[in-house]
């Protein structure tokens, strides 16, 4: 599965300057993602997805050392296998 669009990660770092760690979980949560858009702990967003066309999903992810988890919400269009980033946070 392409990562078609991950401009709002790149707006997240210049948005909130997460830690280099929320980064990297940012990036290898991703990464897999890439592999398996159903990747855990991720959890469908019923009501913000429209079957069968896509799926909107989020992740909550732990941050060593920070008391905040790192949040990702994303979509994955079924017909081209695409995912894309809808928002990022960690604050």
């Amino acid at each position: 599965m392409p990562l078609r669009d991950l401009s709002e990660v790149r707006r997240w770092v210049e948005r909130e300057r997460p830690s280099d760690t929320a980064q990297r979980v940012a990036r290898h949560f991703l990464a897999e993602v890439g592999d398996e858009s159903w990747r855990y702990p991720s959890v469908p967003i019923p009501e913000l997805s429209d079957q069968p066309v896509y799926e909107v999903r989020r992740a909550t992810l732990p941050v060593d050392g920070e008391d905040r988890p790192l949040r990702i919400w994303y979509r994955h269009v079924y017909a081209t296998d695409d995912v894309d980033v809808i928002a990022v946070t960690n604050r």
